[in-house]
């Protein structure tokens, strides 16, 4: 079966793929790690927010730290009030306590743990801020030229912001740079400052050869995934990003890394695509910035709380709580303004994003695929936002 044929067969099952999807789906990259070959790419350079993707880097800069000799993995580190008043996912230890190098980094890649992330950072480089500076230096050193970090763990916040090809770029550096950590990636579960925590990857779990490598949600990001498997030698990736549910999330890199598996073979027509030489794809930079970035991010923005006349917020009755006897009921069951009420200031639930199917029609697949052998695949209009 030549390599042309195969790309055709990705080309139409992810095509057919996109179709089923709904319209918010994100970028996505899938690269050979052992090749470094480029089998797929959608919007690879589109601005996406990382989230819990943001902590590869924090990874990437202890591996540093114990490789320079500056750190000892069974060496400890101390959880400040800063690190322990970060929300979950959280390890939850508390101020003042300790755990080790390595406990800590089984927190954070299994557990996403964005307490322990700060607590390593301040440990690596003595503060947060100044991490955060390491970080972009990495970025800046390893060719990420779209990634700019304001944290260690990846919540959200304006001016955080990476590609798929980036994110490609960064996991390629890990596995090529500290491949004697591939454990902690791969790791399915993992004591943890006297407690057992599990992998939130289910390419982990449910991905024959699945062996790696980190996941990430926020309102903003939707579910990301960085995702690796090995099979017969060859270790792919999969970036993931933007898909509105987990179990999507999980539909979507299997698709992928399946198709990746059966055209691994390099392309006798045409040099093959590197990842260094994926070509930047063309687009408004400033409407796909204020789509994917701006947008999302006011989308999963709380409203504000309705005020009274004082600029109060408005007390809101409070669910399955009983007001006091006092008072009496109407027959329409509407309790008597004299009636008490049980209230609580407003609160308001996290936005979901909201996402319209795709109408599924004919010209959305062209009769003639348009790419050409050694380019990026693209699914087409099936995949616009």
């Amino acid at each position: 079966m030549t390599m042309g044929f195969r790309r055709s067969i990705f080309a139409v099952a992810a095509c057919c793929y996109a179709l089923s999807l709904p319209a918010s789906a994100g970028p996505a990259l899938v690269y050979d790690a052992t090749s470094r070959i480029v089998l797929f790419a959608e919007h690879a350079d589109h601005p996406w927010y990382p989230a819990s993707l943001a902590k590869l880097m924090t990874a990437y800069l202890v591996f540093e730290t114990w490789k320079s000799g500056k750190a000892e993995r069974t060496a400890t580190l101390t959880i400040s009030a800063k690190a322990n008043s970060r929300p979950r996912m959280r390890l939850g230890l508390g101020a003042g306590k300790t755990i080790t190098y390595d406990e800590a980094m089984a927190a954070l890649i299994l557990h996403s743990a964005n307490d322990i992330a700060v607590a390593l950072a301040e440990a690596v480089a003595g503060s947060e801020a100044l991490f955060v500076e390491q970080m972009n230096a990495a970025a800046t050193r390893l060719g990420m030229a779209s990634t700019r970090y304001i944290n260690a763990n990846g919540l959200p916040g304006e001016g955080q912001h990476s590609t798929a090809r980036d994110l490609a770029i960064l996991t390629n550096a890990i596995l090529r740079d500290f491949p004697e950590h591939a454990e902690l990636f791969a790791a399915k579960a993992a004591p943890v400052g006297g407690r057992t925590v599990a992998t939130h990857n289910p390419m982990l779990l449910r991905m024959l050869g699945g062996d790696g490598m980190k996941t990430g949600f926020t309102c903003s990001a939707g579910y990301n995934i960085v995702a690796s498997a090995t099979r017969d030698g060859h270790r792919l990736v999969a970036i993931v990003l933007g898909e509105p549910t987990s179990a999507k999330r999980e539909i979507r890199t299997k698709a992928l890394l399946e198709q990746g598996f059966r055209t691994l073979e390099p392309s006798p027509e045409s040099a093959p695509l590197l990842l260094d030489t994926l070509p930047v794809e063309a687009f408004d930079a400033e409407q796909v910035r204020a789509r994917n970035l701006t947008k999302r991010f006011k989308d999963c923005l709380p409203p504000e709380p309705e005020l009274d006349a004082d600029g109060n917020p408005v007390c809101q009755p409070v669910k399955g709580r009983r007001p006091a006897k006092s008072g009496t009921a109407t027959r329409t069951g509407k309790s008597d303004p004299a009636r008490p009420v049980v209230c609580a200031p407003a609160v308001v639930a996290k936005t979901k994003l909201q996402t319209r199917p795709v109408k599924i029609m004919a010209k959305q697949v062209p009769a003639k695929s348009t790419n050409k052998p050694g380019r990026p695949i693209n699914r087409g209009k099936a995949a616009d936002f």
